[in-house]
């Protein structure tokens, strides 16, 4: 089963998207992440199949980004 996990985050534009990126692509694929930087909160929302909302929260704040998981549901 495939989770989706969403994200408040502190990354602002595309000079901190290139930071980000290559270790994001080699965690989750390429396809499995995004970030929605016209976003207030810009959102970043991951798709994993493990649990993995830690390992995100550290990276991010490792890399000096506030992160913090925004409930999501479907409805």
């Amino acid at each position: 089963m495939m989770n989706i996990v969403i994200f408040k985050t502190s990354v602002q534009d595309q000079k901190d998207l290139k930071v980000i990126t290559p270790l994001m692509n080699i965690l989750f694929g390429e396809k499995n992440w995004s970030f929605a930087l016209d976003d207030e909160d810009k959102i970043l929302r991951v798709v994993c199949s493990v649990p993995c909302t830690n390992l995100i929260i550290q990276i991010l704040k490792e890399m000096g980004f506030r992160c913090e998981e925004m409930p999501y549901s479907l409805h």
